[in-house]
């Protein structure tokens, strides 16, 4: 139920994995998004390598940060927005 209990830990946004997240990916499409639109994916240690180079493959400009370091920064990714990949 909503408000019970803790809050759930930021989670990896690879598809299937549930690990608590670490590393934040900022990325954009140029051809879709504006230079201030700005997504966010997180990583597990585990698929940060994996997640950076899936969007970099496609050459979207993106930034890998320390979860900790952001956190003030734009909001998580939203469960609909995880990679399938």
């Amino acid at each position: 139920m909503i408000g019970f209990g803790e809050p759930e830990p930021l989670t990896c946004s690879r598809a299937g994995c549930r690990e608590t997240a670490t590393w934040r990916i900022e990325w954009r499409n140029p051809r879709i998004h504006t230079a201030d639109r700005v997504k966010v994916w997180l990583a597990c240690a585990e698929h940060v390598e994996f997640l950076r180079e899936f969007l970099a493959a496609r050459d979207f400009p993106l930034a890998v940060k320390p979860v900790v370091a952001a956190a003030s920064d734009a909001e998580p990714v939203a469960a609909d927005e995880r990679t399938g990949a």
